[in-house]
């Protein structure tokens, strides 16, 4: 799929990706994009070069179809206004994470176009919260920001990782958040929709 999306959305959309020295080339690792359009997600997939799992509104599940596919693709269903309505799909994340996996949250929660949301802490302080429990070292929170400039016949889209955040405990949850977002507006700067 990752091929499939870089030859089609390629022709539309130029990549370009600064700061991959930042993501973890092994390991459990949360990458927190910025999130302003539904091109983000494949966009995603083909400049980061480790297999993704994104955490993604229980909505994109209702439909039989729709629901294997985004699973097949790493898909993890969350009901943004009622977390703990889908511990089962965190009881998913803990074995991901074990295995080293990548997991992607857009802590927005939801396309902000111009400019950067108020993060979700919530989600956050789950992962926290299952590092503690399970005896795991504190993951690392990888800030994405993603810019787009308009241009002939397509954009040119800018990917910019920033270095890992980490927080050893749920209590942390809201001040990570923050820092997160901080460092998503400042990667993002100069975005357009």
């Amino acid at each position: 799929m990752q091929w499939l999306v870089g030859r089609t959305m390629g022709c539309f959309f130029a990549l370009d990706v600064s700061g991959l020295e930042f993501l973890p080339a092994s390991g459990p690792v949360i990458v927190c994009p910025k999130h302003q359009r539904w091109e983000d997600i494949p966009l995603l997939g083909t400049a980061l070069p480790r297999p993704m799992h994104y955490i993604a509104k229980a909505e994109l599940f209702q439909r039989a179809g729709q629901r294997e596919f985004l699973s097949a693709l790493g898909g993890l269903p969350v009901a943004r206004e009622r977390p703990r309505a889908t511990l089962s799909s965190f009881k998913r994340l803990l074995p991901l994470l074990r295995d080293r996996a990548v997991i992607v949250l857009f802590p927005e929660g939801t396309y902000i176009l111009g400019g950067v949301g108020a993060g979700k802490h919530r989600l956050i302080q789950m992962l926290l919260g299952l590092q503690e429990h399970r005896g795991m070292a504190p993951l690392p929170f990888v800030p994405v920001g993603i810019r787009y400039r308009k241009r002939p016949g397509g954009y040119d889209v800018a990917v910019r990782l920033g270095p890992p955040l980490r927080a050893a405990h749920p209590s942390q949850a809201r001040a990570l958040t923050d820092r997160i977002m901080a460092e998503i507006a400042r990667l993002s700067q100069g975005e357009e929709g």
